[in-house]
């Protein structure tokens, strides 16, 4: 059974864009919602290996989102996306415990190889 890979976007063309890839390049699964406060749902029903957020959604945004899985799946790597880069908004998402954070338009290479890097932290394994 291959892992999961939770999307939360709110823009639908972004959430189709990275389940393409994620389709394309890799064995894993690809799992979608646009609506954030969903997240907590699909985290209790499904096998989640590693979230993939946006930074800038209504209701909740990916820092909130970030500090609600790390407080219910503390070991579940969260990779941030955002068209709104700045170094003050990457280091508080590090701080707060997201695995990283790529700014968009982002080559999909970066966003495999985060996703790999971080589904091997998520196992415990050394990146290095």
């Amino acid at each position: 059974m291959p892992e999961k890979i939770l999307i939360v976007d709110d823009e639908t063309d972004m959430l189709v864009l990275l389940r393409m890839i994620i389709q394309e390049q890799t064995s894993y699964e690809p799992v979608t919602t646009p609506n954030p406060l969903e997240v907590s749902q699909i985290l209790a029903e499904k096998e989640i290996a590693l979230v993939i957020a946006d930074l800038r959604m209504p209701g909740l945004d990916g820092l909130q989102l970030l500090e609600r899985i790390r407080i219910g799946y503390p070991l579940i790597p969260v990779i941030l996306i955002t068209a709104y880069d700045s170094p003050e908004i990457a280091e508080e998402a590090l701080r707060k415990g997201a695995f990283d954070y790529i700014p968009k338009p982002f080559r999909k290479e970066r966003i495999i190889q985060a996703i790999e890097q971080g589904l091997a932290v998520g196992r415990g394994k050394p990146t290095g």
